[in-house]
């Protein structure tokens, strides 16, 4: 039996896979943005470093399943701020010096699945961005700062 944790466990497909995995036997966790009084449930913004944090402090997870995030392609492209801030977990990984090997990919849209490269050109069109050096370099520097300040070494 396996300790799982599902981030959006309270979204259409979290609730059927939580379902699933806890009838297989499994301790299953589930987080998302709603209050509930379930067991085994826990409240968290996955775009919010210090409410996840908490999470990994507090349970040893055998796997993670990141279902939070935002979805759909009109989500996407009128609300594309916030697909930043939930969908690039791996450019992270990857400035904290840890790598994606335990990660998974699986594809569920062509289009969307493990793509590298952050396009930033509606933020310019549409709210004027102006950009000083590159969002891969932005992570790097914002992992940086956020180290300073917790005082945490990678």
């Amino acid at each position: 039996m396996a300790k799982i944790l599902v981030t959006g466990g309270k979204g259409f497909i979290g609730t059927h896979l939580v379902a699933e995995l806890r009838k297989r036997g499994h301790e299953v966790w589930a987080c998302d943005l709603m209050h509930s009084g379930e067991e085994n449930y826990i409240r968290c913004d996955v775009s919010k470093y210090r409410q996840v944090e908490r999470i990994f402090e507090e349970h040893k997870f055998d796997y993670v399943y990141h279902l939070a995030a935002e979805y759909g392609r009109w989500n996407g492209e009128d609300y594309y701020e916030n697909l930043w801030m939930t969908n690039v977990s791996d450019l992270v990984l990857k400035y904290v010096g840890r790598d994606d090997s335990i990660v998974i990919y699986k594809e569920a849209e062509p289009f969307t699945t493990k793509v590298k490269k952050i396009d930033c050109s509606k933020a310019i069109r549409d709210l004027g961005h102006d950009p000083k050096i590159p969002p891969e370099e932005g992570i790097k520097r914002t992992v940086e700062w956020m180290k300073s300040i917790y005082h945490r070494e990678g």
